[in-house]
């Protein structure tokens, strides 16, 4: 009978407001909850076989589904911590309730990203259970993207590094006055007299390297000018940095030559690749002395017909003593002799150089001081005739134009100045601070102020997440209908960005669930009534006699 269907209708319609009710109540309470996803009930009718016949109507009722929007985007909210975490965009964090991965270790998957340091070094939630991740290089590469781990960064530390570049900028004053060298030693000898008394210098300015095993090593660098847009440079240390050194003396590590061109600009240096035999048994120093681009160094526009570099390439007769012998060409370098043993190579742009041969008869390298060296064949004597010899260049065949000559040590006429000194060696540190940038890296600052890429968050994507199990505490767990996660990167393929110092708020809008709050109270009022209204006509009808 339809007053039957009728009072069924009704009670279903009470059950159904009261599971709505159950679900605003429930979005209510959670509008402060990190990460929460809004719920709502979807209401279906329900049809009886007699209510669609068409011969008579008996009423179904009324029945709900449940709707979980955990594909929604919550606003994020930015707080104190580095370490709280909020993504923007498609996916969840993964989370598990072990610290040691194992068969039976439980995976779930949250939006709340308040993750902190627990005592033994892992990042958990505030109900304790495990961040995971991949493990990296200093790189930033994922050393096994098989497998998360639980990211942990109490076993984790800065190793030392040592100095392989050293980095200066500097102005070398341009009007000084050319260095009294002692012109009767050798240039070694004078750069040696400079290292013992660095006040002798034109200028001096420090730095500060490190060895193979962190230590400092406290270094300076004395400048000299030999002749205009030429400067002789020195690196020296004190002996007790350097073995079989000696304490308050210094040791010279390396040293070279700077040319700058007419208008300041660095033209090229020699001696940039220096090797310190630093003490302690660690291994020697190797470092590349970097005093910015070159404009152009020496270069051979052309050669003699069918030579290459590393040929005989002069057979001349050429007096040794004699200071009127004809110049001969090496390219676009000309070489002539000033007697006494002495051989002038000038430059394309005028440059002069000169270097001595020595007396005795077995190849001799002489060096011109610009980055040409000549070696000087046996045969050719003093005075006398033959092959003079092989010409070489220092370091290329090629011009060495690498830039514009002002990014690092120049010559102007303002004062001297030491405008930065930088090395990429550091000693040893601890971690002091954690960040976590948009894709997922974890990187630790250390002590020693290296920052190191330490780990990257894996994000799980689901193919249906509004299919996936709510469990108590802010996490979510995988279910038939809602498939296996997959693992991504951080920001690859439409997966979300981290945001570090960020929460993401609850998607609850207050006003919107109290007015279904004030529309759910009515249809229950009404359903109720369709069960009063029922029940009295039942009761009319059992009147009847």
């Amino acid at each position: 009978m339809g007053l039957f269907g009728a009072l069924s209708a009704g009670v279903a319609g009470l059950l159904t407001q009261g599971e709505n009710m159950s679900v605003i109540s429930d979005n209510l309470a959670n509008v402060n909850t990190i990460g929460y996803k809004t719920n709502r009930a979807l209401f279906k009718q329900l049809v009886t076989s007699s209510g669609v016949s068409g011969t008579s109507f008996n009423a179904g009722g009324v029945g709900t589904n449940i709707q979980r929007a955990q594909a929604s985007q919550g606003a994020l909210q930015s707080t104190q911590s580095s370490t709280d975490l909020a993504l923007s965009g498609n996916g969840f964090f993964t989370i598990t309730d072990t610290s040691a991965i194992t068969s039976d270790t439980a995976y779930f998957y949250t939006r709340a990203g308040a993750f902190v340091e627990n005592n033994a070094g892992f990042l958990v939630t505030p109900n304790g259970n495990y961040l995971q991740g991949w493990q990296t290089d200093s790189e930033g590469n994922i050393q096994n993207i098989q497998d998360v781990e639980s990211v942990e960064l109490q076993s984790v530390s800065s190793s030392a590094s040592p100095t392989s570049t050293l980095d200066i900028g500097a102005n070398l004053t341009s009007t000084e006055l050319i260095h009294s060298y002692d012109t009767t030693g050798t240039l070694a000898t004078d750069i040696a007299a400079i290292v013992a008394d660095p006040t002798t210098a034109d200028f001096v300015t420090d730095a500060r390297l490190f060895d193979s095993q962190g230590a400092a090593r406290d270094v300076s660098i004395a400048f000299t000018k030999r002749a205009n847009n030429f400067w002789d440079w020195v690196l020296y240390t004190d002996g007790s940095n350097i073995v079989n050194g000696s304490a308050g003396t210094n040791n010279q590590i390396g040293s070279g030559t700077l040319r700058f061109n007419a208008d300041g600009s660095l033209k090229y240096a020699t001696g940039t690749s220096v090797s310190a035999d630093w003490e302690g048994g660690v291994a020697n120093g190797d470092i590349t002395m970097n005093f910015g681009d070159y404009t152009g160094g020496p270069l051979f526009d052309t050669l003699p017909a069918g030579l290459q570099f590393g040929d005989d390439v002069l057979d001349l007769s050429i007096d040794a003593n004699d200071a009127n012998a004809p110049a001969t060409t090496l390219g676009n370098y000309a070489i002539a002799s000033l007697g006494a043993n002495t051989l002038q190579l000038t430059e394309p742009d005028g440059s002069v150089f000169t270097a001595t041969v020595p007396t005795s008869a077995a190849n001799r390298s002489i060096d011109f001081g610009n980055g040409i060296t000549l070696t000087v064949s046996s045969n050719w004597v003093t005075p006398g005739a033959g092959a003079i010899g092989t010409a070489t260049i220092s370091g290329t065949t090629a011009a060495l134009d690498l830039g514009r000559g002002t990014d690092g040590i120049v010559q102007f006429a303002s004062a001297f100045n030491t405008s930065f000194i930088t090395q990429d060696g550091f000693g040893s540190g601890t971690l002091s601070a954690v960040t976590v940038d948009e894709e997922g890296y974890v990187i630790g600052n250390f002590t020693n102020g290296e920052a190191k890429k330490l780990w990257k968050l894996a994000i799980s994507v689901f193919q249906d997440p509004a299919s996936m199990e709510v469990v108590s505490n802010n996490m979510l767990r995988e279910t038939d209908a809602s498939g296996r996660p997959l693992y991504k990167e951080a920001g690859v393929g439409g997966t979300a960005n981290i945001v570090s110092g960020s929460l993401e708020s609850s998607t609850v809008d207050i006003s919107g669930e109290f007015s279904k709050m004030i529309v759910s109270q009515r249809a229950f009022q009404a359903s109720s009534s369709i069960i009063t209204t029922a029940d009295q006509m039942l009761n009319e009808l059992l009147q009847i006699r």
